[in-house]
């Protein structure tokens, strides 16, 4: 593996040890039941489906006005259309991830009012994170054998391909459905998507 390949891994390696510390801290600090984290965990982790949502949406889709705002957009997930097949262009960054983390966590600290509950809320959005990467490069670069796991790859680049006004959502279409964006998948499209895709 490259140094460039490595690069693609700083935000896991980055992920897992703030987690395993924060974790490691609330737990040693603070009496609290399984139960009641296991559902902060799952709160989190469920969470993540609405921050894919709108960050893709509402800010990776946004329509700036300004050229810096247009040139920001574009590195930050614009150039991901352009070339989808690039790793390059694929993961998010730290620089890019790290300010939306730190905003999540201020606002779940805010309405929980406790830092120990925040973690492990933080915790799931991380595990939810990680399983988005993973959904996301499988559905470029790999070739599921699950029925729900092609889904998903047909429904993510038709948004790519077909689409990029709707179907917003990568790790489900729930969201999509939720607001509107939501579109059956046309297996006949899919496959023009696929198309496209290798072609590129």
């Amino acid at each position: 593996m490259s140094f460039k390949d490595r690069k693609h891994l700083a935000p896991f390696l980055f992920y897992t040890i703030v987690t395993f510390v924060l974790g490691v801290a609330a737990a040693t600090s603070e009496a609290r039941s399984s139960g009641s984290i296991l559902l902060l965990v799952v709160a989190g982790f469920l969470s993540w489906g609405l921050v894919e949502y709108v960050l893709h949406r509402f800010i990776f889709h946004y329509e700036a006005q300004s050229e810096r705002a247009r040139t920001l957009l574009y590195a930050m997930h614009l150039a991901h259309h352009d070339d989808p097949r690039s790793q390059e262009r694929l993961f998010a960054s730290l620089t890019m991830s790290v300010p939306i983390a730190a905003g999540y966590c201020l606002l779940v600290w805010a309405l929980a009012g406790n830092w120990h509950a925040m973690v492990y809320v933080f915790i799931g959005l991380i595990a939810g994170y990680f399983g988005y990467e993973a959904l996301h490069y499988q559905a470029h670069h790999g070739a599921p054998r699950w029925r729900l796991f092609k889904y998903l790859k047909k429904y993510h680049l038709l948004h790519h391909h077909q689409t990029p006004e709707l179907r917003f959502g990568v790790t489900s279409p729930a969201f999509d459905y939720l607001f509107g964006t939501f579109r059956p998948v046309s297996w006949k499209r899919a496959a023009l998507g696929r198309k496209a895709a290798r072609n590129k």
